[in-house]
Formats: C-alpha cells, sequence, structure tokens
C-alpha cells in the first residue's frame, strides 16, 4: 500500500515534466525575467495578511478551549504546521500546531480539536467557493470542468465526513470494533481520555454560538486575501485578467491541490491552469509561469519560514505532556 503511495505522489511530477516537454522553454524563462518586483512585494504583502487571517481564525477557535492564546503563538505554529502540511501527505503534518498550544488548560486531545475544526471549515468553505466558481464556468464558458454528479458525491462524501467526525456516538460505533481488536489492553484507558477529551473540545466549541458565528464571518473574509494575492502575482508577469476571474479559479485549483495524485499540486495545477487560462487566451507559457510562482510563493516560501521557526522552537510528539 505505501509504494502505491508513492506511485500515486508521482503522477504529478510525471504530469508536470509532459507539460514542460511540451512548452517553448524560451518563452517560459522570459516570462520570469520581466517580473515586476514592485507587484510582487504587493502580492507577497497580501499573502502575508492571509496568513494573519487564517492564524487569527484558528485563534479564535483556540480561544474557546484556553483563556491565554495570542496571535503571534498562533502565527508561529500555523507557519510550522504549513511546512510540515506540504510535506506529508493529505497534509497531515498540519497537526503539530496541537503541540504549540496544549498545556494544562488545553489538553493534546482539546488541542487537536481545534486543529480539526479549523481544518474542516476550510474544507467546507473551499467546496462551497470550488462549487460557485464551477457553476459560472458551466455557465458562462458552456464548460464542464467537474461533473455536477461527481460534485455532488465529493460534497456529499465531505459533508458525511463532517458530520461522522463531529457526531461522537457514530464516530464510537465505527471505531469500537477497530479499538477492541487493535488497541492493546493496557493502552486502551488512555486512548479512552484522550478521545473524550477530543470530543470535548469539539463539543465546547461548536456550543459557544457566538465564537462559532464570528469564526465563520472570519473563514469566509480569510479567500478575500487570496484571491487579490493571485490577481496580483499574475499582474506581475503580465497577465492582466479581471479580479474575478480569480474568484472564480482559485477555490478551483485550491481544490486539485488537495488529490493525493501530486506534491503541492505540481502537474494538476499547472494542467488546470493552462486549460482556464486558455479560456481567456493566455500562452500555455506564462500559464505555467504563474503556477510555478504561485506554487514559490504560496507554498515553499510559507514553508521555509515554518521550517525557521521549528528549528528555533522545536517540538515532538514526545515531549512531556502536562
Amino acid at each position: 500500500m505505501k509504494v502505491h503511495a508513492k506511485l500515486f505522489g508521482i503522477i504529478g511530477i510525471l504530469l508536470f515534466i509532459f507539460i514542460l516537454s511540451r512548452l517553448d522553454i524560451t518563452s517560459l524563462v522570459s516570462v520570469f525575467l520581466h517580473i515586476n518586483p514592485v507587484i510582487l512585494l504587493c502580492a507577497l504583502f497580501v499573502n502575508g495578511i492571509a496568513v494573519v487571517i487564517k492564524s487569527l481564525k484558528w485563534m479564535m477557535i483556540v480561544s474557546t478551549l484556553k483563556k491565554k492564546v495570542s496571535l503571534g503563538t498562533s502565527i508561529k505554529a500555523f507557519l510550522i504546521g504549513f511546512s510540515f502540511s506540504v510535506l506529508t501527505p493529505a497534509k497531515l503534518g498540519d497537526f503539530i500546531r496541537a503541540f504549540y498550544i496544549r498545556d494544562e488548560e488545553c489538553s493534546l486531545a482539546k488541542a487537536l480539536s481545534s486543529v480539526v475544526t479549523d481544518r474542516l471549515i476550510d474544507i467546507v468553505m473551499l467546496f462551497s467557493f470550488a462549487f460557485m466558481g464551477i457553476l459560472v464556468f458551466s455557465f458562462v464558458f458552456h464548460i464542464q470542468i467537474l461533473s455536477l454528479s461527481l460534485f455532488v458525491v465529493l460534497a456529499a462524501a465531505i459533508a458525511s465526513a463532517v458530520y461522522i467526525i463531529t457526531n461522537k456516538n457514530l464516530l464510537s460505533g465505527l471505531l469500537r470494533p477497530f479499538f477492541n481488536v487493535f488497541i492493546p489492553q493496557h493502552h486502551k484507558k488512555t486512548i479512552s481520555e484522550y478521545y473524550h477529551e477530543f470530543f470535548l473540545g469539539l463539543s465546547i466549541f461548536y456550543h459557544d454560538k457566538k465564537t462559532f458565528i464570528l469564526v465563520i464571518i472570519v473563514a469566509i473574509l480569510s479567500w478575500l486575501p487570496p484571491f487579490l494575492y493571485a490577481y496580483l502575482l499574475a499582474l506581475s508577469i503580465g497577465i492582466n485578467l479581471d479580479l474575478t476571474f480569480f474568484i472564480l479559479v482559485i477555490p478551483i485549483i485550491s481544490l486539485l491541490d488537495l488529490l493525493p495524485i501530486s506534491i503541492s499540486g505540481i502537474g494538476t495545477r499547472d494542467a488546470a491552469l493552462i486549460f482556464l487560462f486558455g479560456l481567456e487566451n493566455i500562452p500555455p507559457e506564462t500559464a505555467v509561469a504563474f503556477s510555478l510562482l504561485y506554487l514559490f510563493m504560496s507554498y515553499w516560501l510559507i514553508a521555509l519560514v515554518g521550517a525557521l521557526l521549528w528549528i528555533k522552537n522545536p517540538v515532538t510528539a514526545d515531549d512531556d505532556l502536562p
């Protein structure tokens, strides 16, 4: 199974190599040589705002579990989690964030519940914006990016997963056979305690109606900087398209980035952008240049900052827990 998982990850790399083989590399390099550095710096600043807003959203969730949590701590943990998520399948490394907020007041299980809640909200928002983008492309460009039936299946799967994860009794029933068979007897009490603490964390947040509503509002607002960021990023390499186009495109390529057939969306994002930008007569070389710039600025650069923070403030699963 592990071998198959690795092979799936290579598919995106192979697709990217194939795409490069079909491009005029000279034209691709030329796009990068004519980058507007001022606009690029503006894009970087806007992306920084996006990180702050996302960190603020998570901080608000954590604030329902513990009294003292600063925005600085949230930003640091968010960046470190992001750096690990870039390197791990399904962005599982993001859960390392929990280790930076757990203490005597907030157990590790509760801290993990805050990260799960944050991720679930992000996924629901992503599907909502992506669905709107897919509908607009279907009606305006008369192009079916993703069949409605397939999207409905994916949306139903996500909704079901969210319901199961947040329903303690249902999830307990599904996990009980595995718990009885695979968990050693001497670990069952500890695992049960962590399990109940995890759901206690979920319950505390979801029953705080005021904070829940505010988090949803911030989650919606957190999408605004990425749209402007992508617009500025494109403008820095000479792509002068309306901001509305990026409001439709960014959620779609973000959805594709979740596919387990590539690393950080390499290959799949390039292919999608060649197609989507092609609708506006943007050359493939320019589309791939934007994709590579997006990969570097949105993933690798932020991951590098997170990695440096982790080197300065390392934490491991073996650390003593309160």
